[in-house]
């Protein structure tokens, strides 16, 4: 059997996981000053996806507008990685709809226990299809079964709403009520050849609607990850040196690569908890690795028990990329490359250090300093003194001893 869970829209089911007191209020998401996701109640209040700010804000006044959660996708990952230890075959449809294979011991009881643990919509067949039509019919924390044979039956009693799901665009739905039609049975009894000349979007549907229907569930990718783990004899409460030792192990397997994903599983007084966290940027150093562990500790829920064992799981590794100089020695390479690139570097000359607008103080001019001039320290060879408006130095502030540089900062040209 397959079981289809949706957690939809992914942002909002992930801000009201991680804050249930939003549960109470209309919430929407915003990305670059639009509504990119929003919950049913703000729908149903007049909020849309695209609509500004001030304008969601003046449609509805306890409305909760809320930044697009960073770590979405850290967090997507990790779901799949919870999903994974119930079925090997995962396979992500996009963020908040996923596909799970079960075993026939699993059908009865499994998709109950998802669509009431996760608040997840869950649809359940012996086709993927099916299973997502399913999903799509039910309501959040319950399950839906269709039983192998019944797929037909089961498709003419579906509303055609349903359809919006895979694929069907609102033009689209208004168009097949204008003839009528309610139901997918109704839809059914068209030809594909005028589902296809009648609505724009009827390719998307041909499969749900006459199949081939398909039962292969993809196998979860699963990425490289680095464990390590501690043994406490006899049981502990946690304390900050097990978490520094774990972090000083760890910090060392993962070098010089970084962890994306922070995995915690604590055994404590017979029971199992788990948390995880996902650091704002991928961290390797043995401080940031302690505290995204602190993190993720407190919220596994094992606070104040006895621990037995504690395991530590990093997950998306990748090598950091890092940013060079643009010389390797300081005082290498300039004459070479205003050679070639005569307009690269620029030097501000300071004009009036009192001036009124920091523009009006100084003024561009073509770089003339021989190479020797530069210094190799890490200061790049700029003096010490106050900086007055504008941002630059007077030509003899502070007593700095007259040389090629004085008066002068370097700066590159956009």
């Amino acid at each position: 059997m397959v079981a289809a869970l949706l957690l939809l829209p992914w942002p909002i089911w992930l801000l009201r996981r991680e804050d249930p007191s939003l549960a109470g209020f209309p919430l929407a998401v915003h990305r670059g000053g639009r509504v990119v996701a929003l919950c049913p109640w703000a729908r149903r209040l007049g909020v849309r996806e695209g609509m500004g700010l001030e304008v969601a804000r003046a449609r509805v006044a306890g409305l909760k507008l809320l930044p697009y959660p960073p770590q979405a996708e850290a967090a997507w990952r990790g779901l799949l990685s919870e999903l994974y230890r119930l079925s090997p075959r995962v396979e992500a449809l996009a963020p908040g709809q996923a596909l799970l294979a079960l075993a026939p011991e699993e059908a009865p009881t499994l998709p109950k226990a998802l669509a009431e643990g996760y608040g997840a919509r869950v649809g359940v067949a012996a086709w993927r299809e099916v299973a997502l039509l399913a999903a799509w019919a039910s309501q959040e924390g319950q399950a839906r079964w269709v039983g192998e044979g019944r797929e037909g039956e089961f498709l003419d009693r579906l509303p055609l709403h349903v359809l919006r799901g895979v694929g069907l665009s609102p033009e689209g739905l208004e168009r097949l009520r204008l003839l009528g039609l309610r139901r997918v049975g109704e839809l059914r009894r068209f030809r594909p050849s005028q589902l296809l000349a009648y609505l724009r979007e009827g390719k998307a549907l041909l499969t749900y609607l006459y199949g081939p229907w398909r039962r292969e569930v993809a196998r979860y990718p699963l990425g490289e990850g680095v464990e390590v783990q501690a043994v406490l004899e006899p049981p502990a409460e946690a304390h900050e040196e097990l978490f520094r030792h774990l972090a000083r192990r760890l910090s060392g397997r993962l070098a010089p690569r970084a962890a994306g994903r922070l995995e915690l599983l604590v055994l404590a007084e017979g029971l199992a908890f788990r948390g995880e966290d996902w650091p704002k940027r991928p961290v390797r150093e043995e401080e940031e690795v302690y505290l995204a562990l602190v993190r993720a500790f407190q919220r596994s829920g094992a606070l104040g028990l006895l621990l037995e064992e504690v395991r530590v799981r990093a997950w998306d590794l990748a090598l950091p990329a890092t940013q060079e100089g643009l010389f390797r020695r300081g005082g290498e390479g300039l004459g070479p490359l205003l050679a070639r690139f005569p307009g690269a570097l620029l030097r501000a000359e300071v004009v009036d250090p009192g001036a009124l607008a920091p523009e009006w103080g100084f003024r561009f001019r073509a770089w003339e300093v021989r190479d020797e001039a530069l210094s190799p320290s890490p200061r790049g060879g700029l003096r010490e003194g106050k900086t007055p408006v504008g941002g630059l130095p007077g030509p003899a502030e502070g007593g700095a001893p007259a040389g090629p540089l004085a008066g002068w900062r370097t700066v590159v040209a956009p």
